[in-house]
């Protein structure tokens, strides 16, 4: 029903915005997806691999650590309608219900690493639906668990594109001291985002050769592999854009040194939406670290949607720093991917605070 419903106010709010958002629109609709679903994620990796591991698609073949080479390949995802919105159910057994990995799908028997490499973009490339969703995630996320996200973005979007999952080397030891330690965790998590940048500088500039339209969506600490590399590829290549949309959900960022790269990140996205939310612990935790203020926290900056989500849950402990993948959020994002200006767009109103829009229920 609430499809339905967005669906057939999105057919009002777009009547006059052109023929193009409409068709897409009308792609989008008329996808089937089934009850339960089979999503391919395609991924690429700068995580280290256990050779040693029969199944590919896995946590103890992708390894928290890494940056000594990248892997493409992809996985193919049992994504369960009978669940709420945004969440994670995992697990065997009922598949209308849980998350499973059906297929692991990473070297082809017989091929070159180059050679796997070519069949991979060949892929992205070949794809009818001339948009890709690049996905970024963050913090202490291991490799199945961003693999899944990336599932769930896709079904919960509907969109009919390929989704690119960029998964650095995130995630804990897996040990008890290593939950209690967290801070250990985080520190060696940025050293890691931060040494990725030039591997996801690389595949960005890939992808863009394929001449899609991408929309790039970046979660927290993700951000300190995507901002700085982007803003590197916007200066070699001048003002033309080579984003759709760049997406910025609970920035881990200091937002200083965003306001030094900001002209170049505006140069290379058609539009940069930041969703953020003063009420985020999770970040008021990595102010803390830092000493100086986090970009997630919400503050105007000149050509940026600045989104504030607080409203869309006034405890904030159900959405927290992971409100990115919510309902409200992915209902936005839908209408945003359309081509939806934020004015108008479901369920936002303007706002004369520290930010330029507030996302409500």
């Amino acid at each position: 029903m609430f499809r339905s419903f967005l669906f057939t106010l999105s057919f009002v709010l777009i009547s006059g915005c052109g023929p193009s958002v409409s068709e897409h629109l009308e792609k989008r609709t008329n996808s089937q997806y089934s009850s339960t679903y089979g999503i391919e994620v395609f991924f690429n990796t700068s995580r280290a691999v256990n050779p040693g591991t029969q199944v590919a698609c896995s946590n103890s073949y992708f390894l928290n650590f890494g940056n000594m080479g990248t892997q493409s390949g992809s996985c193919l995802i049992n994504v369960p309608a009978d669940r709420e919105i945004g969440s994670l159910p995992f697990g065997l057994g009922n598949k209308e219900k849980s998350f499973q990995f059906l297929e692991h799908r990473v070297a082809i028997q017989g091929k070159t690493k180059e050679e796997q490499e070519k069949l991979w973009w060949k892929r992205i490339e070949e794809d009818p639906f001339e948009e890709v969703i690049v996905f970024v995630h963050g913090f202490n996320v291991n490799f199945e668990e961003a693999i899944l996200r990336a599932a769930q973005l896709k079904y919960d979007l509907k969109f009919p594109g390929k989704v690119a999952l960029y998964t650095w080397p995130a995630g804990g030891d897996g040990s008890m001291l290593g939950t209690f330690f967290l801070k250990n965790t985080y520190e060696k998590n940025l050293i890691s985002a931060r040494s990725s940048r030039d591997s996801f500088k690389y595949f960005l500039k890939r992808m863009a050769a394929t001449n899609k339209k991408i929309h790039l969506l970046v979660h927290s600490m993700g951000h300190q592999v995507v901002l700085n590399s982007v803003s590197e590829l916007s200066k070699e290549w001048g003002d033309k854009p080579f984003l759709k949309e760049l997406v910025l959900n609970a920035p881990d960022y200091d937002t200083g040194e965003f306001i030094l790269i900001l002209d170049s990140l505006l140069k290379s996205s058609e539009r940069i939406t930041l969703y953020c939310s003063p009420g985020d612990s999770a970040l008021f935790a990595s102010a803390q670290i830092h000493q100086t203020g986090r970009l997630g926290a919400c503050s105007k900056f000149p050509g940026v949607d600045v989104v504030n989500v607080n409203p869309i849950d006034a405890s904030l402990l159900s959405l927290g720093h992971g409100y990115y993948s919510s309902r409200p959020i992915l209902t936005d994002l839908y209408q945003l991917f359309l081509g939806l200006g934020a004015e108008k767009r479901l369920f936002i109103r303007k706002s004369y605070g520290n930010e330029n829009y507030i996302l409500r229920n």
